[in-house]
């Protein structure tokens, strides 16, 4: 292949995927510092994904270069593309696991946030089609025989021996057996690919990543070493006296309800705009000495944003780093809330979303939480969105609360300050009309609509009789990510939790700084609960509190390990 435009063509596929790999790197936050022999792993792996996907995709067109060359265009383009677009969602590469919520990513609120993180930069594609059209045409018909593509193993050879001559440069000081031993650390064990996702796709290769995935996916659960039980077994033992209180629930307590708002952030309480609060009802709620409050919980979600919230909350682990969790766990046994209720207290249990039941696998992780009702979109009969706005949720949640006859958990879901924030939500909230930037007026406006409306909700469960008897949780699902939303002023983008009926006093409470993490083990000690799992958190109810979840906590590593393997199932 003495054609200079094949090698063009080709060329322009490697900077295809050099583009995705260098903007994902340089706008996401990489898990590990980069060294100058990552760099030359990066450029290694991608030359040797495009000599693999050319030689592979020569095969199928069955020796016609020509047509080799244009597809291995096609994919590249198409696939860095949608890399550099998801992540500006999920702040990560495309895991394996996202193509399994595909339908979600459809969903018409995701199209719009996409839409809106639309970048100039994202035109860079538009000139590398003019390119690969000019190189199309001018490339001539050639045809390969098999013998031809020896040439892909001695261009893999030649690649190799280049990256491991960077190594050794980067690194003289390794004697030949240390130096080996660390290629084979760094390069080919897996440690990375789990828990330094973006590290691990720039320095490795995206396309080599999703094989491994693969690869875990056809395999199934992992099975865990005698070292990481022992290790698991004793950090429970461990956690006890920090789980657990002397506090005790009001005796009139016989539901528990959760109302999970999405994407809600402290700032907002006692704030105001034109005079007027934002969320009075809220305000009320924090502001009541009964009721206990804190506006200082960190969010620990992942790239499962929403449904990584709700996991944390059910279960008391932590989501999985390079992949959505709730790929995994809706086909795993799980010790979450439901049925850790049921066994303790017999409660019924039931969940009210504003989606379908399929978006985001909520159909498939009710039954893995051990929800016995899921009541979606599908229940509403009024006209709708394909998502139910706040207050129609309102009217669905209070439907069902009418129909209550025993003992129940239940777990509300809202919407309505879902980004993009790229309209107003609540035309009849003038107070954020002056305000800027826009976005940051839409979401303010938003979140007036979703307070007027949990005072709505609050206001029904005492209409049916359910409020006095009801410990009733209201927290947020995820914050809002920098990049979709400016919050003048605001330096940290903590989450409020609101416990309702819990008797607790402030005075002997926690109301620092905090994490999500702690809700799943918070709730069990006020219900007095005391099952063999009582999450990776330590209780709120105590103003000695202990930091959960440290910087460098291997809580991490130890969710990943019982999400991965077979742990709660034994």
């Amino acid at each position: 292949m003495r054609n200079k435009y094949v090698w063009l063509f080709l060329l322009l596929s490697l900077l295809n995927l050099l583009v995705m790999h260098y903007t994902i790197i340089s706008t996401c936050d990489a898990e590990n510092e980069l060294h100058p022999e990552d760099f030359v792993d990066n450029l290694a792996f991608v030359t040797i994904e495009v000599i693999l996907l050319f030689s592979g995709l020569t095969v199928l067109c069955w020796g016609r270069v020509r047509r080799a060359l244009l597809l291995t265009w096609v994919v590249t383009a198409l696939w860095s593309f949608c890399n550099l677009v998801y992540s500006r969602f999920f702040f990560q590469y495309i895991p394996l696991s996202a193509f399994t919520e595909s339908d979600g990513l459809l969903d018409p609120i995701v199209i719009r946030s996409l839409v809106n993180g639309f970048h100039w930069g994202d035109l860079s594609f538009l000139a590398s089609l003019v390119l690969a059209v000019f190189l199309y045409r001018r490339t001539p018909p050639i045809r390969l025989t098999l013998g031809a593509l020896r040439y892909t193993l001695l261009g893999i050879l030649a690649v190799i021996l280049v990256g491991i001559g960077a190594h050794w440069v980067c690194r003289p000081i390794l004697s030949p057996s240390a130096y080996f031993g660390m290629l084979d650390y760094e390069l080919f064990r897996t440690w990375r690919y789990t828990c330094r996702p973006l590290y691990s796709n720039f320095q490795r290769g995206n396309l080599r990543s999703l094989a491994y995935a693969a690869y875990c996916e056809i395999v199934g659960s992992q099975s865990l070493t005698a070292e990481q039980e022992q290790t698991l077994h004793q950090q429970i033992r461990e956690l006890k006296p920090l789980q657990q209180s002397a506090h005790q629930l009001p005796d009139s307590i016989q539901n528990v309800i959760v109302i999970l708002v999405e994407s809600y952030m402290s700032f907002t309480v006692d704030l105001k705009v034109g005079g007027e609060e934002v969320t009075p009802f809220l305000n009320s709620l924090a502001r009541d000495s009964s009721i206990y409050y804190n506006g200082h919980m960190r969010p620990n979600i992942t790239c499962g944003e929403s449904s990584d919230g709700q996991f944390i909350y059910m279960t008391g682990m932590l989501p999985l780093r390079s992949e959505i969790t709730i790929t995994k766990t809706k086909r795993n046994v799980l010790p979450a809330l439901p049925k850790v209720l049921k066994e303790a207290r017999g409660l019924r249990s039931r969940m009210v979303i504003p989606t379908s039941a399929a978006m985001w696998s909520q159909d498939a992780m009710c039954k893995a939480y051990g929800v016995e009702r899921l009541y979606s979109v599908n229940e509403y009969h009024g006209p709708h969105e394909p998502c139910l706005s706040d207050d129609q949720m309102v009217a669905l949640a209070d439907s069902v609360d009418g129909l209550s006859r025993e003992p129940f958990f239940s777990m509300v879901l809202t919407f309505s300050t879902h980004m993009p924030y790229d309209k107003t939500v609540d035309p009849t909230f003038k107070a954020t009309s002056q305000v800027q930037p826009e976005d940051y007026a839409n979401y303010l406006n938003a979140c007036h609509f979703m307070d007027r409306n949990i005072q709505r909700y609050v206001e029904s469960l005492k209409r049916h009789g359910l409020y006095d008897n009801s410990l009733i949780l209201i927290v947020s699902d995820h914050h809002v990510q920098e990049q979709f939303l400016t919050l003048p002023g605001v330096q940290q983008r903590e989450l409020p939790v609101f416990i309702i009926h819990g008797g607790i006093d402030r005075q002997n409470a926690w109301t620092g700084p905090c994490h999500q993490l702690d809700v799943f083990t918070t709730l069990l000690d006020l219900l007095g609960i005391r099952p063999a799992w009582t999450g990776l958190g330590h209780t709120l109810i105590n103003p000695h509190y202990e930091n959960s979840l440290p910087e460098g906590s291997p809580k991490w590593d130890y969710s990943d390990w019982m999400i991965q393997s077979d742990w709660f199932k034994r």
